[in-house]
């Protein structure tokens, strides 16, 4: 689910509990998305598809990492049998 899912949804459910019609029902689900949209940004949150895909790319990150330790560790092993 991306963030605007999760907007919509909880917008959705705010405005069903509140009892208004029409344009004034417009202008508070304009409301609330802006602070919703602001609350996320301001707090960093993440949805949950948004937290996978960062933990895919932390987890190819730690991948390299490791593939480089292995490289780093054969070249100083060759350059001490060089010494």
């Amino acid at each position: 689910m991306n963030r605007n899912s999760v907007l919509k949804e909880i917008s959705n459910r705010l405005l069903s509990i509140l009892p208004l019609t029409g344009n004034l029902k417009n202008q508070i689900h304009s409301k609330v998305n802006s602070a919703l949209m602001s609350a996320f940004e301001e707090f960093g949150l993440l949805t949950k598809e948004e937290l996978n895909q960062e933990r895919v790319a932390l987890e190819r990150a730690l991948a390299r990492i490791a593939d480089l330790e292995k490289q780093l560790d054969s070249l100083e092993t060759e350059l001490k049998k060089r010494n």
